[in-house]
């Protein structure tokens, strides 16, 4: 079981204010079933002990302040995760830790390498790929998907490149272009 996406600090400029919309998610990266019977999940403010659930192989489950905004998921009785950063676990029903991340906002300092996307610009922290370190900043990415990442469902990935003009202004515009070729053409005056 991974910590696979957090949303810290959702995007109030998109309607997506820290009560309703903070999440974390967790995944199965197992090919087995497991009983999250007794396990734990904390943060600074919050301290969830799971009841019956068992999460499937290759399945999600959603932690969120506020279980009426995603479909299936589960209250975690606490308030807000940390906004500048804090330290996420996930403990056994013996208390052993299965995973930890301890994320940060990417503004604290020169030398923080986490995704500032991810601090109320509509973004999440997506864990790239469930086989790497999560401990690691360079294992995150901001959410494609925005606002709100990809709630109990695969992480997103960036868009493929499509070469065009950009330039609502030129005659020939691509709506469907998301990387400037430098093809423009504008009308004469």
């Amino acid at each position: 079981i991974v910590i696979n996406e957090i949303n810290y600090n959702p995007a109030s400029s998109f309607d997506q204010g820290d009560a309703d919309y903070e999440f974390v998610e967790l995944y199965n990266y197992s090919s087995d079933d497991i009983n999250l019977s007794g396990w734990n999940f904390s943060a600074t403010n919050i301290d969830f002990t799971f009841d019956d659930i068992v999460l499937g192989s290759d399945d999600f489950i959603v932690l969120a302040r506020n279980a009426d905004t995603y479909e299936g998921s589960i209250s975690h009785g606490g308030t807000s995760l940390l906004n500048d950063g804090e330290t996420l676990t996930l403990t056994d029903l013996s208390g052993q830790i299965v995973d930890s991340v301890t994320y940060s906002d990417g503004f604290q300092g020169d030398d923080d390498p986490w995704p500032q996307g991810a601090d109320a610009e509509g973004s999440t922290l997506e864990l790239i790929s469930p086989d790497l370190d999560n401990a690691l900043a360079n294992s995150w990415q901001a959410s494609f998907e925005i606002p709100g990442g990809t709630p109990g469902y695969q992480n997103s990935t960036a868009p493929e490149d499509v070469f065009g003009c950009t330039d609502e202004d030129a005659c020939n515009f691509n709506a469907n272009a998301n990387v400037d070729d430098g093809t423009c053409e504008y009308a004469e005056e």
